[in-house]
């Protein structure tokens, strides 16, 4: 008894501290002081077995709630610091080597193949070819010559440039995104306590009951304190958290790093996903997605022979031998793939910006861009009548000064984005694409994926994606953004739920709540589903605490009730919610739909149908609505319409929460809400 009083005095502060701040701080009697008030009542009539164990399933619970708070591998996240590196800097006495934070605007720095650029400045002289794909989004490389802008973060690939210094750390444009972070919003990362929501509910109830008790037992203290113990907290605080963790633990095993129990709990609900394009929903770098070969007339050879083909392939893949050049990388796959070798070139001039000029068995071989072709003379087509090659990049080669191929090479769609975003439609939520492409490519991507135009946004600047999460948020609703690069991490720090790949650039990954970490984007939707799986198994646990309880409670304010039997029967209850809590570590991913499929079970509609719609909407002056619109009106969920806009009962269903009792039809043409006459 001494040991177990000891442990009960040691204990037992924590939940007297929370019913203080409760009293002190939100001036209302919470749950923690219906479990002070049973543990000093039991205590002070000696039986101390049920404050024992009360207390061990409170804290207990507690604890499993505070682990479920977020996980960082790492606590730097300052980029800042990350590109600090030794530059030459060119002074009136030669090139000196120093530290890129010494240097100050108007300095004049050399970079060469390889450097990482951590200066923001403007080029003086000499060309490059710059990785610009984490700043910007740019899969193919940039080619810039003087007068043209770099900035930090940059990769210089081939050629050498002096650099007039403009910004240096902070005030370079990554310094500017690494403040953006720094000053986004900071959430308690643990899961909602939805034991002490639930159960602050039945706290002036039980208390009343307890009361009432008393009076009827002639004031017998020990029953009506037996009466607290039926609380909903014990239960609801471990089998809750336990819920939580048993998620996060099956996750990994599902190719998901989910680093805190809020980011699963927000998951549940999402109204929008926004996309980062690049390396997002396509792979990030340029692969060769047509060849087209041409004949002596420059015309183009529909279907060309398989050894024509290969001779051109080998010749492209022999010149781009040694190039770190990501579209050198690209032609080489596709000669891999296709069971083609490299030869030795007898000559081999590489021109900076502009391509390769090679002698290969006598022939002279050209392959390269427009530049390279024209400076040779040789005429370039000016169609090729393909809608997706339109934003692809040509390569050229040429034989002998004539146009004998095309490479075109593209930045392709990761194979599952498709059904990811019709499952997203499915589901009623809406998907949206950002990215810092031009509008022609961005919208290219878009139509093959299953995008609407305003469903992307192009030319988008790192603080404008960010602005874009936060004016979703600001219209209450919930964001998701996934992207991957540096150019990401502000959007990323400021939306609800932040989601990037194990591939994706230090920042990223840092700032994510959910990291996909076998680099599938369709993963997300995995992740929502062991988010729902979970809260639903969490809903069970309210039930299987509750209703024993909340019975037991009834019943004993009328009839004895020993305080032995409370204990077991509350903290029985308790394990088998816990128990039930476990069934997360079951949880197992369903195989994706096809986009097909999901457009099927999403338009369901007769023709005649939408007609009847349509023309019912005609007879009335009232405008039709989106879905913003019509959730707005109707007080409820963007997903709770969109799941029913297809069922027949529909314009009833919805009618009953119109708050004119307007029934609406769905438009499948408009996607949009017409109102019915009456």
């Amino acid at each position: 008894p001494l040991a177990v009083g000891v442990f009960i005095i040691g204990a037992a502060h924590l939940s007297f501290r929370r019913a203080w701040d409760g009293l002190k701080q939100e001036k209302k009697i919470n749950v923690d002081f219906l479990d002070a008030l049973a543990v000093l009542l039991h205590s002070l009539e000696g039986f101390l077995l049920g404050p024992a164990m009360m207390i061990t399933m409170i804290e207990g619970g507690e604890a499993v709630r505070d682990a479920t708070q977020r996980i960082a591998h790492s606590s730097n996240t300052d980029l800042v610091s990350s590109l600090q590196s030794d530059v030459r800097l060119l002074t009136d006495d030669g090139e000196v080597i120093v530290s890129s934070f010494d240097l100050k605007s108007g300095d004049r720095v050399i970079f060469l193949p390889g450097d990482k650029i951590p200066i923001d400045g403007v080029i003086e002289t000499g060309e490059a070819s710059l990785d610009v794909v984490k700043l910007t989004g740019e899969s193919v490389p940039r080619m810039a010559g003087p007068g043209d802008e770099i900035l930090a973060g940059f990769i210089v690939l081939e050629g050498n440039i002096v650099v007039t210094t403009s910004a240096v750390g902070d005030d370079t444009r990554v310094g500017q995104i690494t403040k953006m972070i720094e000053s986004a919003p900071v959430f308690d990362t643990r899961v909602g306590n939805f034991a002490a929501n639930i159960a602050n509910r039945f706290v002036m109830p039980t208390l009343a009951l307890a009361g009432v008790s008393l009076l009827l037992s002639a004031g017998n203290i020990a029953q009506a304190a037996s009466l607290l113990m039926f609380d909903l907290g014990s239960g609801l605080r471990v089998s809750v958290p336990t819920a939580i963790m048993a998620a996060l633990t099956r996750a990994s095993s599902q190719g998901l790093l989910i680093r805190s129990g809020r980011a699963l709990e927000q998951l549940v609900d999402v109204d929008v996903v926004v996309f980062d394009k690049t390396g997002t929903l396509t792979e990030g770098h340029p692969s060769v997605v047509h060849l087209a070969v041409y004949d002596q007339q420059a015309e183009v050879i529909d279907s060309p022979s398989p050894e024509l083909r290969q001779q051109l392939l080998m010749l492209s893949t022999s010149l781009e031998q040694g190039l770190n050049h990501p579209i050198a990388k690209a032609i080489r796959d596709l000669a891999e793939e296709e069971g083609v070798a490299a030869v030795d070139c007898d000559e081999w001039d590489y021109r900076v910006g502009r391509g390769v000029v090679a002698s290969i068995n006598g022939q002279s071989i050209l392959l390269g861009n427009s530049k390279l072709l024209l400076e040779e003379g040789i005429e370039i087509p000016s169609s090729h009548g393909s809608a997706e090659l339109d934003v692809a990049t040509p390569i050229f080669l040429a034989i002998d000064g004539r146009l004998a191929a095309i490479h075109y090479a593209l930045d392709r769609i990761r194979p599952d984005t498709c059904d990811m975003i019709a499952e997203l439609h499915r589901r009623g939520i809406e998907a949206h694409m950002l990215t810092g492409d031009i509008a022609p490519v961005a919208h290219a991507v878009a139509a093959q994926i299953g995008l609407s135009a305003d469903e992307v946004h192009s030319d988008a600047l790192p603080d404008q994606k960010a602005h874009l999460v936060q004016d979703f948020t600001s219209k209450g609703k919930k964001v998701v953004f996934v992207g991957d690069g540096i150019n990401d991490s502000a959007a990323l720090a400021y939306a609800d739920v932040s989601v990037s790949f194990a591939s994706g650039s230090d920042l990223a990954r840092e700032t994510a709540d959910v990291v996909l970490t076998n680099d599938k984007v369709s993963d997300l939707i995995v992740a929502q589903d062991l988010a729902r799986h979970t809260f639903a198994l969490v809903k069970q646990n309210i039930g299987i605490v509750g209703v024993p309880n909340l019975s037991a409670l009834v019943i004993g304010t009328f009839f004895p009730v020993s305080p032995i039997a409370a204990v077991f029967l509350n903290n029985g209850s308790c394990l088998v919610a816990a128990g039930n809590a476990i069934r997360a570590l079951g949880f197992k991913a369903k195989p994706l739909p096809s986009a097909s499929e999901s457009v099927r079970d999403v338009s369901p509609i007769r023709a005649d149908d939408t007609a009847s719609a349509e023309a019912q909407a005609d007879e009335v002056t009232a405008q039709a609505l989106d879905l913003a619109e019509l959730s707005k009106r109707v007080g409820l969920s963007y997903q709770k319409i969109s799941a029913r806009r297809k069922r027949r009962d529909f314009g009833s269903w919805i009618a009953s929460h119109d708050p004119e009792g307007q029934v609406w039809n769905y438009c499948s043409k408009s996607n949009s809400y017409t109102p019915v006459a009456a």
